[in-house]
């Protein structure tokens, strides 16, 4: 089963290689949509995470803390982001990926789940999508 949690960040960045506007510095109003996989834990009142695949609250709690606020939130993404390459929304997105998948991945309040695939908007028209298969250095 596959839920999917919705976060939001303000952040700049500036892409020097790009022939437009776009190489100059500007910011975006970004949408991330984290999805996990994994089996929903079978109800036991003894047990305030049965029931669900992930918590969202949870999910929500440990992606603002560890992700959102030090890396994205109000940064300017050309610095913030440590060995991304380039601060483009494809790279962006693999970057977000690989550190969901190193720090989300296995985590005992987030049950046996595992990330499979994260979109970002960067635009409200206008969005990447990676899924886990893309990165070949994980199983």
């Amino acid at each position: 089963m596959r839920i999917v949690r919705a976060f939001r960040f303000e952040a700049s960045h500036s892409l020097p290689h790009h022939d437009g506007a776009c190489r100059h510095l500007h910011g975006h109003s970004y949408r991330l949509e984290i999805e996990l996989e994994g089996k929903m834990r079978p109800v036991d009142p003894q047990d305030p995470q049965s029931g669900f695949v992930v918590d969202f609250g949870r999910l929500h709690q440990v992606v603002e803390r560890e992700l959102i606020q030090p890396f994205l939130d109000h940064r300017h993404l050309n610095d913030s982001i440590p060995n991304l390459p380039y601060p483009s929304a494809e790279h962006l997105a693999l970057w977000i990926l690989t550190w969901c998948a190193h720090h989300l991945d296995g985590r005992p309040e987030l049950g046996d789940s595992r990330i499979s695939r994260i979109r970002l908007w960067e635009t409200e028209r206008a969005w990447v999508e990676v899924d886990r298969s893309e990165l070949t250095h994980l199983p």
